[in-house]
């Protein structure tokens, strides 16, 4: 176990306990969906993952993750960021600017699209503030979910998130 994850367990321990709530599908208004960047930038998968959300009456935030490039050239706004190198310390964890944008919202929902362990993605997941957290199952993510999927490894992002909407509203029909 490398360093960098030795210190996410120990924040992670750390963090209070939250109660949680499975959310009504229809009630949910604001999201943030977090995911690996593709090295462009384009991320035309969480594009059309954000066009379904917003046509659903939900207001979409995304941040993503572009570790091996070394400017990152999409701008910070208020619905989208992609987060580099540059945003986080020596050690991983995130710098006060990161945590302080993630600090000024609450949302009803998190959707973690994180294929790998990806502790930077792990840390944006543990701080941000939202009602219900969900994705799929890694090592480091079990206990800042409140609901995980188990997909094969060779799942892509639209995969994972479609599962993730199929589930949220088939629970809701058995309330």
């Amino acid at each position: 176990m490398s360093i960098k994850e030795r210190i996410f367990r120990y924040l992670k321990r750390r963090q209070q306990k939250r109660t949680t709530a499975f959310p009504h599908f229809e009630n949910i208004r604001s999201a943030l969906v977090i995911y690996e960047s593709d090295f462009q930038e384009k991320n035309l998968v969480i594009q059309d993952i954000r066009g379904n959300l917003l046509k659903q009456n939900i207001d979409v935030v995304t941040w993503g993750w572009l570790p091996n490039k070394k400017n990152i050239t999409s701008a910070i706004l208020p619905q989208s960021r992609i987060l580099g190198a540059s945003d986080f310390h020596f050690w991983g964890t995130p710098k006060d600017d990161v945590l302080n944008d993630l600090d000024k919202r609450q949302y009803d929902l998190l959707i973690d699209l994180t294929q790998s362990t990806c502790i930077p993605l792990h840390y944006i997941a543990l701080y941000a503030r939202a009602y219900f957290k969900t994705g799929k199952v890694l090592p480091l993510t079990d206990g800042i979910h409140d609901f995980m999927i188990d997909m094969p490894n060779e799942s892509s992002q639209a995969a994972l998130f479609n599962q993730i909407i199929h589930y949220l509203m088939i629970i809701n029909s058995n309330d």
